[in-house]
């Protein structure tokens, strides 16, 4: 067996997160180091006018001023402070943004506008409300709880709603969600009918590569707002109003090849699903294997619902290669349901290794270990072991708007997109539409929640993240656990 490294695992967190973040305003214009005026919560500029966010020295609540949302509908003002919170998440130590805390400052030359509003441009939006829709595959793909998505899917805006009312112009968010059961064909018909039935304003897409593209299909056809964690780029780079929140698996690719060399592995298996969706990943890392000195000893593609038969085959196969590491990308179910214990079956233990989110979910260290104990999954998001440190409101608000039930980590994916998507809508401005929130998106330099790392977006490139956590499995814990966070896109 090759002798791993622990270089990674060994290192600090902080320090870890401290390097990650530092390096994402390189991949910003130049004018962003110049820039003395801030914007609003978690908001460091547009792109044209070079804004930066405040200084995180700055007095958490202190104001700056914002532009004007992109797009010509856009108007001003919003909760102003520093950094990326939520209502009164602490900025500075000791001291915290009061929540519900607005301004109306001064306006600056709006942005270009690359989308023009259209006939249903403020469906969804009215003086006091905003929908929005989010599809998952609760069943066909994962043993996922339903309820982890029907108590988690609104808890931040029910926070929001709870502690700053005034952060969206008065407006409160409704959200409405649907099992599209890991078929795109029923994902196409939930999205239709979460905008046209229940007047979503923009959707979400809880994951499911082939769902994800099928529905943002259907949005960008109809000129909806469509966001998701990143998946594949084939069959959405192309589509004007698809925009992810996190890196791409092709994107994943080269950090995946990076941590396995780290670990001292020189050579590794790969493991596909046989969906179109994927190809670019598994090219991805073919691409990056090569420049990185990775030999790729076994390569194979695997049902996208594999039963455990065809996975026992699988793992059958991935030992006699001699393979110590296995690059895989497929359904939790293929996972921990078939390929895992096949391997387990046969004496075999590699070290599996993969994009995130679709292995790294908790529900697959509690119904997969020991099998899985020996994973690592790169996630948007941390391990529930890091969160309090990031975000204290995650926990918080789960205590009063959970029902008693305990934060997961599918909660905690929930919270961080709907928590991106409201720093976006704040900065979009009181005249909301689905093109000015789009024109925001595509015209500020960078969104940065404090979970994720910091979103960039321009209209050229809608694939925004910059950077992945790493989770571990814990077998002990049965649960992910954070080896290294904010580890930066190359």
């Amino acid at each position: 067996m090759t002798l791993r490294s622990n270089t990674r695992r060994a290192s600090s967190p902080t320090r870890r997160r401290r390097i990650g973040r530092a390096l994402v305003p390189l991949l910003l214009p130049m004018a962003l180091i110049a820039a003395a005026c801030g914007q609003k919560d978690g908001v460091a500029g547009t792109a044209e006018d070079g804004g930066s966010g405040a200084s995180p020295s700055a007095p958490a609540g202190s104001q700056a001023p914002a532009a004007t949302a992109p797009g010509g509908t856009g108007g001003t003002g919003g909760t102003g402070g520093t950094g990326s919170t939520t209502p009164g998440e602490t900025t500075v130590p000791g001291q915290t943004t009061p929540p519900g805390e607005s301004t109306v400052a001064p306006t600056q030359p709006p942005a270009a506008a690359v989308y023009e509003p259209g006939d249903n441009d403020a469906d969804g939006v009215t003086d006091d409300k905003i929908v929005i829709g989010i599809h998952a595959p609760v069943t066909g793909a994962s043993p996922i709880p339903q309820e982890s998505f029907d108590i988690g899917k609104d808890i931040y805006w029910q926070f929001v709603n709870e502690n700053a009312p005034d952060r969206l112009f008065g407006r409160e968010v409704e959200v409405v969600f649907r099992d599209d059961e890991f078929d795109p064909q029923r994902a196409v018909q939930v999205c239709r009918e979460m905008v046209e039935e229940e007047g979503a304003f923009l959707l979400v897409g809880g994951g499911g590569a082939d769902q994800i593209s099928a529905c943002a299909q259907y949005a960008s056809e109809n000129g909806i707002p469509y966001l998701s964690a990143g998946v594949n780029e084939e069959g959405l780079s192309d589509l004007e109003t698809y925009f992810a929140t996190s890196l791409t698996y092709s994107q994943q690719a080269p950090l995946i090849v990076a941590q396995l060399k780290e670990e001292g592995f020189d050579q590794a298996a790969l493991v596909v699903s046989d969906t179109p969706s994927f190809e670019d990943f598994n090219e991805s890392v073919k691409t990056a294997a090569e420049e990185g000195g990775l030999e790729l000893i076994f390569e194979t593609r695997i049902n996208k619902n594999a039963d455990p038969t065809e996975s026992a085959t699988v793992a059958q196969q991935l030992k006699n290669s001699g393979a110590e590491a296995v690059i895989l990308l497929a359904s939790p179910v293929v996972y921990v349901l078939g390929l895992a214990p096949g391997a387990a079956n046969q004496s075999y233990d590699p070290r599996w290794i993969g994009p995130g989110v679709t292995s790294g979910l908790n529900v697959v260290t509690s119904i997969g270990c020991p099998n899985v104990g020996n994973g690592e999954f790169f996630s948007p998001t941390p391990g529930l072991d890091l969160i309090t440190d990031l975000d204290p409101d995650f926990e918080k608000a789960y205590k009063q708007f959970g029902g008693g039930e305990p934060a997961d980590d599918i909660g905690l994916l929930l919270w961080s997109i709907n928590k991106a998507i409201s720093i976006m809508l704040e900065q979009t401005g009181q005249e909301l539409g689905r093109a000015a929130f789009m024109n925001t998106l595509v015209n500020t330099a960078s969104f940065d929640n404090g979970i994720y790392a910091p979103l960039a977006f321009t209209p050229d490139d809608h694939f925004g993240g910059t950077g992945a956590h790493l989770l571990e499995a814990d077998c002990e814990q049965k649960l992910y656990v954070t080896a290294a966070d904010f580890v930066p896109a190359e």
